[in-house]
């Protein structure tokens, strides 16, 4: 088996012989080298694989109930530093205006704790939206409050205060009692291809109200609804901001293919053992990549390099390349040598 190389080669145009001028496509004095067997590219895949239940990242969640009845003027509710004070005049920032409802109240402390709203109005104009939590699920007598970020650091975020008309679930943002949720960790959370890392999530942080954090995926409630939203952001399918996080790019390395309940395959996009240099790693808990970079599940090959009609020959077939080949490339196709 060998390639044939070209000794001279003309371009398109007329051929001179003696006096005589020959139309020509292209036409090569060519010889044997057995030296070269043409391969296609072939682009190196890998496989996460799932044994079990993960555990995802989560947000600190505490609630704030009213026995729907209005607070009284001067009283407070307390978020970590931050005093939010019930007034039926507002004077300072972090008033928040009482009203005529117990419903209504709760509205307006929702918009003091997001600066959202009616500055000057339903709180004190100068109130800045609080920075370690978002005010979000709201109703007649229920407040939700959400930690803008995931994880255990805003657990012990104090929530009280001091109405006979106002109770909170915990003590602290995410102590556990009742409606109280402590966030837990994405550091065991995570899957990561190359640069990017993917973090697994309860709830997507612009979905608790919060701003949008890149590459965050969501949970879903299983581990096969996890390996199909973890397709979805790899790829950057449907739907952004739902089932990954908004800001969140294809993939510029792999794409996310064959998926089943258990397994996740990605392929390289460039072909070729280059793709052996994508680093893979997780975190979380009963779940596993089959190496530690690229080429497992599929080794990458290089393609043989070659000039567009560069020809090789073999006992059984004649390999031709119909197109210039890189080692990234698969242009290189193949015809059985039969007797005639």
């Amino acid at each position: 088996m060998g390639k044939l190389r070209k000794e001279e080669s003309y371009s398109l145009g007329a051929v001179w012989r003696g006096e005589e001028t020959i139309d020509a496509l292209k036409v090569k004095k060519l010889k044997f080298d057995a030296a070269v067997t043409p391969v296609n590219a072939v682009a190196a895949a890998g496989k996460i694989t799932s044994s079990g239940a993960l555990v995802p990242g989560a947000h600190a969640v505490n609630v704030l109930t009213s026995d729907a009845t209005i607070p009284v003027d001067g009283k407070i509710v307390t978020i970590g530093t931050t005093v939010y004070r019930w007034k039926d005049v507002l004077a300072a920032a972090y008033d928040v205006q009482i009203e005529a409802t117990a419903a209504a109240c709760l509205d307006n402390l929702k918009a003091a704790i997001n600066a959202t709203g009616t500055a000057g109005t339903e709180y004190f104009a100068g109130t800045l939206a609080h920075p370690d939590v978002v005010a979000f699920t709201n109703s007649d007598t229920a407040q939700t409050v959400t930690a803008r970020l995931p994880g255990v650091a805003a657990n012990a975020i104090v929530t009280t205060e001091d109405s006979d008309h106002l109770a909170w679930a915990d003590v602290t943002l995410g102590g556990g009692t009742g409606d109280s949720n402590p966030g837990v960790a994405t550091t065991a959370a995570t899957v990561t291809i190359g640069t990017r890392v993917y973090t697994f999530l309860v709830e997507l942080t612009e979905t608790a109200g919060a701003a949008a954090i890149v590459d965050q995926v969501l949970y879903g409630g299983s581990e096969a609804a996890a390996l199909d939203n973890l397709k979805l952001a790899i790829n950057a399918g449907a739907t952004v901001g739902t089932n990954y996080s908004t800001g969140t790019v294809v993939n510029a390395d792999v794409t996310a293919g064959t998926n089943a309940d258990t397994t996740q395959v990605i392929t390289a996009k460039i072909a070729g053992v280059i793709g052996h240099l994508i680093a893979l790693a997780t975190t979380c808990a009963n779940t596993a990549w089959d190496a530690v970079v690229m080429g497992t599940e599929v080794a990458g090959v290089d393609g043989t390099v070659a000039d567009i009609w560069d020809m090789v020959v073999d006992a059984g077939y004649i390999y031709v390349a119909t197109l210039a080949n890189t080692t990234a490339d698969a242009n290189w196709e193949r015809a059985a040598i039969a007797s005639f």
